[in-house]
């Protein structure tokens, strides 16, 4: 194994030795609970009531079990019975699981994770073995095995939390034959009604959650961004695919302004525990596998959500086996953190070498603070016979107090699962007395988990002092589904709540009432809920825009009432829209892009009218619904049922130079003669500034008639800058036309600069009989076939036109250059790195040109492959492997799509968009093609 899958340079060390390269900040210590033979291979851990800890041994990874074998997964129970800090009793609770993954304890049994299923385990005799099984949930993904579901935890709502990867597709299904479709993102079960829902859709394949102190949910993610604050609804950036939702039309960033070392991260852990030193309160500890530490970063709030700032490194080691996958508050208050130990840091590693999979090492370590008393005893739980099921029901409100995290989940869970109606008094009098909030909160949250919650409670702390007692209010009142009057006044009251924490609880809550799932429209429970003034009153308290939540969460629950009928929102913003700016513009450039995509003319006219009876003054609320039209046409335009050519002159005629550019450009697309006139004018303008024009080429394009198509000739004829060049040659693609277009984008082929010499080979290479052009062109040697792109040149090699392959083959030569030639220029390649002279400038400047037209490194570049700064330069090695031959490895998502439209036009990239009437694709450029569906052949 060399190059991007080099194992660990060193050998694995005993755990002692291992330990003594341990660095933690003055005053802490590593420790070790447990290490092989008693755990090996540990993906999962938690506790139960006694302070045992339950761990998941996964040796089928990545594979799974060969067939007629027995699988070897299992889960053990490691007790330290004298409480000394190691353990020294072990147990097998359960074995013969393939590939199991999360594991959670609770309700009398264990919840496993081991796609395809979700099971529950009991014990029904008390011998700490299991001697009941069943399918709780089925259909879980099992395509990526470093993905599968993972990091059961229980949230403040009593529900079981759960993560899940990007390229593991699971169809999970639900008791009436339908199927909740989640890739990566969280979702959560609950326990009684077995409900499972996606929370928040989006990442890569995050591996850890935690909840802070206020019921934030926060997880660590690979390869893009590592750190996301997921907030109930939300829809987030990810590494590949699309969302399942086509109708959030944006998607929602990390929280962090830094990277850390490489790419792999596991476990996240929000200290809220009562042995470390208080500064340590709140932050935020992160394993990172690659790097074999644990990063640690500062939280700040940032209106409704936060930002994550680095500090120096938790732990360290040179130890290159150290692999932490996850890391927990325990129950005496320190860290704890599961090393799965093993040469290899990545799944790619496991599946280029599986047998080379280290199965014979696995550590726990905990870290705990002795201050200046080096050794100090700190033992891994409270009491040596501590058992919280023992506790009274009234104890265990108590105990919902208790200065460490550990204490206030276990009770809260217990007494959720008791429902004791005795608890209802002691909780409420915690709730209104308690002297930390994290106490108030825990007795608001179990009254709900508990099922004795009610209305004239959420009412009274309604205007609590605390904004996240208001914040939580709000939040249970949607998860309660009640669409009382009672109900609804109090989400009204606090939708102009002074904390946007507290106004983005109503927009999740009014998105509750309007949809049966949160990041997904489906029948809504209560379909009379009438909550569309509580969205209102959420804009305008956060006209602003300037929270980096409420604008997304406040379309999420006004869109499916616009999708079944937009007048009630078009007739809010016309009376509130230029008050209530910026936001608004944001939520009509949406709704008009959702009226685009209902493809129901009806619809279209009420835009129309919407735009007619704005004044004059409100000219950036009418740019703004215009260009959600122009947006929502891409593809292929649909047209009102009222004439428009009334409309057009009034925005074509105001003040606003940017409205009245916009307006003619969607005149065109609706085909206004005048408006297609001025359209056509404005593109071959040399006067005008590029963006008028290159939007104006992006209309016509769409258009493809004769005087388009003439326009954008004359275009590539003239002397023109290099975009307005580009962009010509991308809309003649889409326009299209015989071979005498071809061979005019050809015979300019000379006079074109690099980016149209780029545009103009894969336009050529679109269409079979264009193709044929450009080997022509070729053969007489205008076009050198080094300056034709590799993906063109695959595309020529992938047509579907048999005489263009073969030609292609004869004209370019063999497209494949053999793997001992790579290996000689990697070696090469690496003396030259090492032994120099090595000039940066220029270096960027060739990574600028080639690299990053399709990668960013460092937030310089493209989006259509990979993010390069956290991936892919592990070693040198790597990424001379990753730069000279990256077709090793092809990440899922980042696959080459092809799509081929009736007109012959064929079409590649990553698909970034699918909708019922469109898709997006975009390739190196970055360029970006939508095409209709109804356009695919």
């Amino acid at each position: 194994m060399s190059g991007q899958f080099a194992p660990a340079a060193t050998p694995a060390l005993p755990p002692e030795e291992a330990r003594k390269k341990f660095v933690v900040p003055s005053g802490f210590e590593v420790r070790l609970f447990a290490a092989e033979p008693e755990v090996v291979n540990p993906v999962a851990m938690t506790w139960d009531e006694r302070g045992r800890l339950w761990v998941v041994e996964l040796y089928e990874f990545p594979l799974g079990v060969k067939p007629g074998q027995k699988p070897r997964d299992r889960i053990k129970i490691l007790e330290d019975t004298d409480a000394d800090g190691r353990a020294d009793k072990v147990s097998v609770f359960a074995d013969g699981f393939n590939l199991a993954t999360g594991i959670q304890l609770g309700n009398g049994g264990v919840y496993l994770g081991q796609a395809p299923n979700l099971y529950f385990l009991q014990d029904t005799n008390g011998d700490d073995v299991a001697d009941s099984q069943v399918v709780l949930k089925s259909g879980f993904g099992l395509e990526d095995r470093h993905e599968l579901l993972n990091s059961f935890v229980w949230g403040p709502d009593g529900w079981l939390y759960m993560t899940h990867g990007v390229f593991a597709h699971s169809r999970v299904k639900k008791p009436d034959n339908s199927y909740v479709t989640l890739d990566a993102g969280i979702a959560r079960l609950n326990s009684r009604t077995k409900e499972f829902e996606v929370v928040s859709d989006g990442t890569s394949n995050p591996w850890g959650v935690d909840f802070d102190r206020l019921g934030n949910a926060f997880v660590s993610a690979c390869v893009i961004d590592h750190f996301f604050h997921l907030s109930p609804g939300g829809v987030y950036a990810r590494q590949g695919g699309t969302p399942a939702n086509p109708y959030a039309y944006e998607l929602l960033p990390s929280i962090v302004d830094h990277k850390h070392f490489m790419a792999a991260y596991a476990g996240v852990n929000i200290y809220q525990g009562n042995q470390f030193p208080k500064e340590w309160l709140g932050e935020v500890l992160i394993g990172n596998i690659h790097q074999s530490a644990i990063n640690h970063d500062h939280l700040t709030p940032n209106g409704s959500s936060f930002k994550a700032s680095a500090r120096e490194d938790f732990l360290t080691t040179s130890d290159g086996w150290f692999r932490p996958v996850s890391t927990l508050t325990g129950p005496d208050g320190a860290i704890w953190i599961m090393d799965w130990y093993d040469r290899y840091p990545c799944y790619q590693n496991a599946n280029a070498d599986p047998e080379g999979v280290d199965r014979e090492y696995g550590r726990i370590w905990r870290v705990v603070y002795v201050g200046e008393k080096q050794g100090k005893p700190v033992p891994s739980r409270p009491e040596k016979n501590m058992n919280l099921a023992r506790l009274s029901s009234a104890r265990l409100v108590q105990m919902l107090a208790h200065p460490n995290v550990w204490q206030r989940r276990t009770a809260q869970r217990l007494l959720n699962e008791r429902r004791d109606p005795k608890t209802k008094v002691p909780l409420e009098k915690l709730l209104a007395d308690g002297t930390t909030l994290e106490a108030r909160l825990a007795a608001l949250w179990t009254l709900h988990g508990s099922e004795l919650l009610d209305d004239a409670t959420l009412d009274k702390y309604t205007n609590d002092k605390e904004a996240s007692v208001r914040a939580w209010a709000a939040r249970l009142t949607g998860e309660r589904g009640d669409d009382s009057p009672a109900a609804i006044q109090r989400l009204a009251a606090l939708a102009s709540d002074r904390d946007p924490s507290v106004r983005l609880s109503v927009a999740t809550a009014a998105r509750q009432f309007v949809s049966g799932a949160l990041t997904v429209d489906t029948p809504p429970k209560r379909p009379d809920a009438r909550v569309g003034g509580i969205i209102a009153a959420v804009v305008e308290a956060s006209a602003d825009a300037k929270d980096p939540l409420i604008p997304f969460m406040a379309w999420m629950a006004a869109e499916p009432l616009i999708a079944e009928n937009p007048q009630t929102a078009l007739n809010w913003l016309r009376d509130h829209g230029m008050e209530t700016m910026p936001l608004s513009g944001r939520l009509l450039a949406k709704t008009m892009r959702r009226i685009c995509d209902a493809r129901r003319a009806d619809f279209l006219d009420q835009a129309v009218e919407f735009l007619g009876a704005l004044p004059q003054d409100a000219a950036p609320l009418a740019l703004a619904g215009v260009n959600g039209l122009i947006e929502g046409q891409k593809g292929k335009a649909s047209l009102p049922g009222k004439p428009v050519s009334e409309l057009l002159a009034k925005l074509t005629a105001g003040p606003n130079r940017d409205l009245a550019a916009r307006a003619q450009e969607l005149g065109a697309l609706w085909g206004d003669a005048a408006a297609l006139q001025g359209a056509l004018k404005l593109a071959v303008d040399s006067r005008a500034g590029a963006d008028e024009r290159v939007q104006a080429i992006q209309v016509l394009r769409q258009l493809k008639n004769d005087d388009t198509r003439n326009a954008m000739l004359s275009l590539i004829a003239g002397k023109n800058p290099e975009r307005i060049m580009t962009e010509a040659l991308r809309a003649l693609g889409e326009i299209g036309g015989d071979t005498s277009v071809a061979q005019s984008i050809a015979d300019r082929w000379p006079n074109f600069s690099s980016a149209p010499r780029r545009a103009a080979a894969e336009v050529l290479a679109s269409r079979a009989g264009w193709g044929q052009v450009l080997l022509d062109a070729v053969e007489q040697k205008t076009v050198a076939p080094s300056e034709i792109p590799i993906a063109v040149i695959r595309t020529l090699f992938q047509s579907k036109d048999n005489s263009l392959r073969e030609r292609a083959a004869k004209t370019i030569g063999r497209f494949r250059e053999p793997d001992a030639d790579k290996l000689k220029l990697i070696a090469a390649k690496r003396r030259a790195v090492l032994d120099g002279p090595l000039d940066l400038n220029a270096g960027h400047e060739i990574a600028r040109k080639t690299c990053l037209v399709c990668h960013k490194f460092h937030g310089e570049g493209a989006e259509i492959g990979p993010d390069l700064t956290g991936v892919g330069r592990s070693t040198l090695d790597a990424l001379l492997h990753n730069v000279i031959s990256p077709n090793e490895v092809v990440g899922k998502g980042y696959e080459n799509v092809e799509v081929e439209t009736k007109d012959g036009r064929n079409v590649s990239g990553r698909l970034v968009e699918d909708t019922d009437t469109r898709v997006k694709l975009l390739s190196a450029g970055p360029k970006e093609e939508v095409v209709a569906k109804s356009e695919i052949a």
